[in-house]
């Protein structure tokens, strides 16, 4: 089979998954599908161009990722719970920097903290 019908038969896919689901995850359409995701990306970015689907960027987990939305759908808003601790937790990971960098505790000491006090034992028992 050639590469052009393999795509005509995904986007046809990938508008029943919507039709039958309403909004998916883009890496959701892409799993399940079983291709990979930059194949999917560019079916995705096809459909929106054509007004068939919107994209709408979101973040799972600390992660961006797109919410693929049929275009007649009208899509709730609704307000996304941010996950700081998550978040946090990954910008220590990457950065390295203590979890006071971006505390929102304002009365806490630091030699009294335990967040700091498990970070500094994981970096010191770690390396």
């Amino acid at each position: 089979m050639s590469d052009t019908f393999q795509i005509v038969d995904t986007r046809e896919e990938i508008l029943k998954i919507l039709e039958k689901r309403g909004a998916v995850l883009q890496k959701d359409l892409w799993k399940e599908l079983n291709i990979d995701s930059s194949k999917c990306s560019r079916i995705l970015r096809k459909l929106e161009k054509e007004g068939l689907i919107r994209r709408v960027e979101v973040v799972v987990d600390g992660v961006k990722t797109f919410k693929i939305v049929p275009a007649g759908e009208e899509e709730e808003e609704e307000e996304e719970e941010l996950d700081l601790k998550a978040i946090m937790e990954r910008m220590e990971d990457i950065t390295g920097l203590a979890p006071c960098f971006g505390c929102l505790e304002t009365d806490c000491e630091a030699n009294s903290c335990l967040k700091l006090e498990v970070w500094f034992l994981r970096r010191c028992y770690t390396s």
